[in-house]
């Protein structure tokens, strides 16, 4: 028995067949015209919802299916195998709805969190700037204040979900600022198009087709004092708060694209006759079929050894960072050389892999490049 499957529990195997009967019933027969259309697939997340997947991590009571990060992981993979962007829509949703959960007042967890497990709002959050990055003290975007509540103005890059949420999770600096933080702080703000002053402007990326991220823009949007998440000074705690697992999660995504690419290919390789044979029965394909699962058994242990550690009560950085890393590479691995398995066929847009390929590129580059992983895990190993 793989050790992987030794170390799950009855409601582990639960969510895993819950999900497998997602990809089944929804995601498989929707994934192409998701790549197609590249609109925002919410009926998708509408049906993730209906079937307890959008509440994996939320408190007993949000949706009819609740587990730990282990199982998350378990149920994000299945569904990465068949769509990256549906994946990392989910993922975007899910870890804006963790901080509510954490730090919303019982009027906002109200408010928000059954709607958001259910898949009836969906959830962004908005940290990184053009020019800041995510640093609290190079944050450009400010909340003023009001007599009321506060006044927004800035701009946000990226952030999954942007635009087509229903709630985004906005991080900006106070003013006046306290003297004793940057006063960063986090603001919930209402979609797009029912909130004055906020606009989005979409950015199309080679691959991840039907996850929306773009530009949003904020000038003097009023948001009441009593949608301040946690209180003033606590933006950045708030935002980074979840940083191993998000990590962890997009880890787990690498994992799934590339097992999605891994048994294609194999299924390729045994049907595939040439020269008389199949043409896994040549030694060069059979090293690459070598490689691609030592790779990918390779990123799934890494994966599951943070998310099982986190599920623990025990997670650490340096192996979210491993997790993060092992598994965006291990999905650029694995499609490549997938591709490479199908010889000229694997290029043609009719056929998965290219779709493949093209999804696992970002994920090296979200929540942290690979490099930055690596300089996360050595200084950590070496205690500088």
């Amino acid at each position: 028995m793989h050790l992987i499957e030794a170390a799950l529990s009855e409601s582990h195997r639960t969510v895993r067949d819950r999900a497998d009967a997602f990809v089944e019933e929804v995601v498989a027969p929707r994934a192409e015209e998701i790549e197609e259309t590249d609109e925002f697939p919410r009926d998708v997340v509408e049906a993730a919802g209906e079937r307890g997947l959008l509440g994996l991590l939320l408190p007993d009571g949000y949706g009819d299916l609740s587990s730990d990060f282990l199982g998350y992981c378990l149920a994000v993979e299945r569904i990465a195998a068949e769509s990256g962007a549906v994946a990392e829509t989910i993922q975007g949703h899910t870890f804006a709805a963790l901080p509510i959960a954490r730090f919303g007042t019982e009027e906002q967890k109200e408010r928000y969190l059954e709607p958001m497990a259910n898949g009836e709002a969906v959830g962004a959050m908005l940290l990184t700037e053009p020019g800041a990055g995510s640093s609290p003290s190079e944050l450009e975007t400010v909340a003023e204040a009001t007599d009321d509540g506060y006044r927004l103005s800035g701009e946000k890059a990226f952030g999954t979900n942007a635009g087509v949420a229903d709630v985004h999770l906005v991080v900006a600096r106070k003013r006046p600022q306290p003297d004793d933080s940057h006063g960063v702080s986090v603001f919930l703000v209402p979609g797009a198009d029912e909130t004055d002053g906020f606009a989005f402007d979409r950015v199309e990326y080679m691959g991840m087709r039907g996850h929306v991220t773009g530009d949003s823009t904020f000038e003097d949007v009023a948001v009441p004092a009593d949608d301040l998440l946690g209180s003033v000074g606590q933006g950045f705690r708030i935002a980074m708060g979840t940083i191993d697992m998000a990590r962890t999660g997009i880890g787990a995504i690498g994992a799934g694209i590339g097992r999605g690419a891994f048994d294609a290919a194999v299924d390729y390789a045994g049907d595939r006759e040439q020269g008389g044979q199949p043409v896994g029965e040549y030694q060069a394909v059979q090293v690459l079929v070598a490689d691609m699962y030592q790779q990918l058994s390779a990123a799934r242990h890494a994966v599951y050894s943070s998310a099982y550690a986190i599920a623990d009560g025990d997670g650490e950085t340096r192996l979210s960072s491993a997790a993060k890393l092992a598994g965006s590479e291990a999905a650029e691995f694995v499609t490549r050389n997938a591709m490479q398995v199908y010889g000229g066929k694997g290029y043609r847009t009719d056929l998965p892999l290219e779709r493949y390929y093209r999804d696992a590129r970002i994920l090296s580059l979200i929540g942290g490049t690979s490099e930055i992983q690596r300089t996360t895990i050595a200084r950590q190993t070496l205690d500088l």
